[in-house]
């Protein structure tokens, strides 16, 4: 199936979100000194870093299938 570039595009968004999140992560445990919540704040750390693999997989094989869905209208002719 191919893939519009305005939904890969979309889809990079919120890959970049999650990624910001992931990368939040650090500083949002770092003054928690309770065990259990440090647990459950890595095992949702480890959630979100297998759903960012999976997205960016599944991304990246999305535009390998749809590189030429870019509209030569909005880029010019290479």
């Amino acid at each position: 199936m191919r893939t519009s570039f305005l939904n890969i595009v979309k889809t990079s968004g919120k890959l970049h979100k999650l990624g910001c999140e992931i990368i939040q992560h650090k500083k949002n445990v770092k003054h928690i000194t309770d065990n259990y919540i440090i647990e459950r704040a890595f095992a949702e750390q480890e959630k979100r870093i297998q759903m960012f693999i999976k997205e960016i997989n599944k991304q990246n094989e999305d535009w390998r299938k749809s590189q030429h869905s870019i509209d030569e209208y909005w880029t010019g002719l290479s």
